[in-house]
Parts: C-alpha cells; structure tokens; sequence
C-alpha cells in the first residue's frame, strides 16, 4: 500500500480501530463506485467473516426500484446488487423520500423523512416529522462545505446516520462504519481523521468510524479491484473518473458534453431547472455553456455498454472475471472534478 505524505493540519484520530473480531457488525459504505470497493475488498482479504459485513448503500433518487432517476445512473442500484451476490454479502439500501429532486424542489416544507432496510427484511422509516420548515429550489454547491452542497449531507451522509441509529439489530451491539475517502483526491479529504467517534455512537452501541483506504493511492484501489477480478462500474468504463451520480454538480466540460450525449433527458431537466431557478450548477457556466466546451468521452460511441450504463439492469455474472483478463477502464486516473 503506497504511503502518502501527512498532512500537517488533518485532524486528529479521536477512536482507536480494536481488532476486527471485536466488532459484530462492520458497515461499509457502499456506493459502487472504486473506493467503496476497495473498503469490502479489503476487509475480505483481510479474512473478515461474511455474515458480519453488511454493505450500507444510499439511494440518492428515492425508493430504490420505483421512482425514476434524476441525477443518478440508472445501473447504480442493479450493479450494487450484483456485486453484494457476486461476493456472497449482504446489502441493505436507505433513501431520503422523493431523493434528490424533492429535496432540491423543496417548498415551505421539512426535509423529508428516511426510510431504510432493515437486517430483517422489514423497511423502517424515522424524521420528517419535525425540523425546521424551508425552501430551497437551489442546485447544491460545488464546494467542500456539506452545509452548502446538502446532496452528500442530505441523501448520503445523514441518511445512512438515521438507518444506523434506528437499526434495532445494532443495539448493544459495537459496530464499524466504513467510508472511502482517500487523502490523494483532495486538499479537504487530506485533512481527515483516519479513525474517529461515529456521529450515532452513543451509550446503547459502539460505533466507530474507519477511514481504511484514506492513505491508499488510487493505483492501490485499482490494484485490488484487479486482484479480485472485480468488473468497474460502468460508468468507469465509459470515462467517468469518479462513480457518484451520472450527472455530478462537480463535473467538468467533458463529463456534461457525455451526460448530453448518452442520458439527453437527464442533461435537458438539469438544463430546464438551471433556467426556472435563475442560478446555474457553476458559477457563471449553464450545463448546456459546459458541455458546448467539452467533447464526449469517446467510450460513449459504444452503444452496448451506454445500453449497460442507462438500463435499471445488471447481470449477476457481469462482476466477478479472471483477474488475468480483467482490463482497467479508461476513466482511471482521470480528473474530472470532485470535492475539493
């Protein structure tokens, strides 16, 4: 694993991370994409027993499998599920009611509650009841401040904290959160503790939270999706350097060009809201300005994997491969914008 300068100002480890045979539950965060990957990989070869790992994945556009995508690609849920039966893991899913465009759309009114899977099969539901009444009917910023880009606080971060904290199979129970950031994507994330207090650690639960891939350059995560002979996401395939939503507040002229080209209705309901609202995504740039600078990413003339890419669809046997045949994809080691 390739060791990275420390950063002198990052903030401090407030938890040590015990062994991992202490924990009963160990929770990655899951989203598909490389780093998240490289979390579950890790702990499996690491030697972590399965029926303790249970893959946490937030649904950024609402109910998985019913309401259609907004900003997400519509292959994200499928893909997610595929990997989790490939590997023999669990997986549940948490969503924010209405997902992405509600909170964006939202009008005097409350943030919307959660709802999440449970361990048993059953689905529960928490907040929405009270809260501070608002309006919105703003796009999130691109910036490092979670306050201001309320996407990842939002539908990611704060929706995975409230299935953790209303779980009543984790109470009692000492259980390890895992997240993907790494140090070499940016100045902000270079500062982040490795090891700290969960933020729904409390008298009933112990939760820590592990950054394990925060020191690992990204031809280390490459290397283990390689080793297993885990297949990228498609969205890697076709050019995308980061696997979070098909079209990112974050992305840059090239990446908007693609999202016109391959997923039009998408790119014109941005297009549209940027207009209804008065304020576009960047600053002084439409998404429409963005992507007449930009050129398509040339994978996306492959109209099989753009098929694999926009369909609500993945195959079970499209996720593991013989490693000795496994390729990287193109949009490796690409810059194309993220948190800063």
């Amino acid at each position: 694993m390739t060791s990275l300068t420390v950063i002198d100002d990052r903030r401090p480890d407030t938890t040590t991370i015990r062994d991992l045979g202490w924990y009963d539950y160990i929770l990655p965060s899951f989203s598909g994409g490389k780093d998240s990957a490289a979390l579950v990989l890790d702990l499996l070869r690491a030697g972590v027993a399965k029926e303790r790992i249970v893959l946490m994945h937030q649904h950024v556009d609402g109910h998985p499998g019913v309401d259609a995508p907004f900003m997400d690609w519509p292959c994200t849920e499928a893909y997610c599920r595929a990997f989790a039966q490939a590997l023999g893991l669990r997986l549940v899913f948490q969503w924010r009611h209405g997902g992405f465009e509600r909170e964006m759309c939202k009008e005097n009114a409350r943030t919307a509650p959660v709802s999440f899977e449970r361990l048993d099969g059953s689905i529960g539901t928490a907040g929405g009841i009270k809260g501070k009444i608002s309006t919105r009917r703003l796009f999130p910023m691109v910036t490092a401040d979670l306050s201001r880009r309320w996407c990842s606080a939002t539908l990611k971060i704060d929706t995975c904290a409230i299935a953790i904290s209303n779980e009543p199979a984790f109470k009692g129970k000492r259980l390890l959160f895992l997240s993907g950031e790494r140090r070499q994507e940016s100045a902000a994330r270079s500062r982040y503790a490795e090891a700290e207090e969960h933020r729904t650690h409390c008298q009933s639960r112990h939760v820590d939270h592990w950054r394990s891939v925060i020191d690992w350059s990204e031809a280390d995560v490459w290397q283990i999706m390689h080793d297993f002979g885990v297949v990228p996401h498609p969205a890697y395939r076709l050019g995308w350097g980061r696997v979070s939503c098909l079209a990112c507040i974050f992305g840059l002229a090239d990446q908007w060009a693609s999202v016109r080209k391959i997923a039009p209705a998408f790119f014109d309901r941005i297009a549209c809201y940027e207009m209804e609202f008065g304020r576009t995504i960047h600053q002084g740039w439409t998404v429409n300005q963005l992507a007449d600078k930009g050129k398509p990413y040339p994978a996306c003339d492959d109209a099989e994997l753009v098929n694999l890419a926009m369909h609500k669809a993945y195959p079970a046997s499209g996720i593991l491969i013989d490693p000795a045949k496994w390729e990287m994809p193109c949009g490796a080691f690409k810059h194309c914008g993220g948190p800063s």
